[in-house]
């Protein structure tokens, strides 16, 4: 039962920022797509995991990534940017955006084009409740106070950043759609952004993370800062694209 309640902590987060932006949607998806749509964000972990070693095996055989970020003079700098930050952003990213692309935009619940948008942030919180719960379970089994604190810093920071890095893609993915001519253009950029955007949060939290001075305080509000604005544009993004009647098909 104990395995139960941290299980369901970890969904959480997740869940409370999918019924925020469900709400943003004037004409509501199925819960039989929302599901389906989660449930292949949850299945991307593992795999996104997997993938993410391997790559940072192929490029540094044998790294250890904590002794990595403990040195953090100027010929490991690279090293850190790609093992810790731009790695995990890019696989991730691409992965998220995949699996909306082939696998839900010849659905026939998809007619709108903010259903884009919407199932790639789906997807995105998918993800992170396996994340979070990873999280959780990582290392020693955590108390209840501990939990409590590890799943509200992630509800704030890597749970609302899945969100927002899908929900850029779904954007960019969405004016693609809408212009054939230039999709792959607009493709491209929207998981630039998004890749951007991940590899930033990630190096500033580890950055953090791994700092005890005043620094620190500075590299957090730098952070909420960045998500907050994010999460400005990502709603803006939504309102533009109810703008838009053409069903994307």
């Amino acid at each position: 039962m104990q395995y139960v309640f941290y299980i369901c902590l970890g969904l959480l987060p997740s869940l409370i920022w999918l019924s925020f932006y469900l709400r943003k949607d004037k004409n509501p998806e199925p819960n039989s797509i929302i599901i389906r749509v989660f449930i292949w964000g949850m299945l991307l972990a593992p795999l996104a995991i997997i993938l993410e070693l391997l790559l940072i095996w192929i490029l540094n055989p044998g790294y250890n990534l904590t002794a990595l970020l403990s040195q953090t003079n100027s010929d490991n700098i690279i090293k850190i940017v790609l093992a810790a930050t731009l790695i995990p952003a890019l696989v991730e990213e691409y992965l998220k955006y995949s699996i909306i692309k082939h696998r839900f935009l010849r659905k026939p619940e998809f007619d709108e084009p903010t259903d884009v948008i919407l199932y790639c942030i789906i997807a995105g919180l998918g993800f992170a409740a396996i994340e979070n719960i990873l999280v959780i379970f990582k290392g020693s089994f955590p108390n209840f106070g501990e939990s409590f604190g590890i799943i509200g810093f992630r509800f704030l920071g890597a749970t609302l950043l899945h969100a927002l890095a899908a929900g850029i893609t779904g954007y960019w993915l969405a004016l693609g759609l809408l212009n054939a001519k230039k999709r792959k253009i607009f493709i491209f950029i929207g998981l630039t952004i998004a890749i951007a955007l991940h590899t930033c949060y990630n190096y500033l939290i580890i950055t953090a993370l791994n700092r005890t001075d005043g620094y620190k305080i500075i590299l957090i509000f730098a952070t909420a800062i960045l998500l907050f604005s994010v999460a400005l544009f990502v709603s803006l993004y939504f309102k533009k694209l109810k703008k838009q009647k053409s069903i994307c098909k």
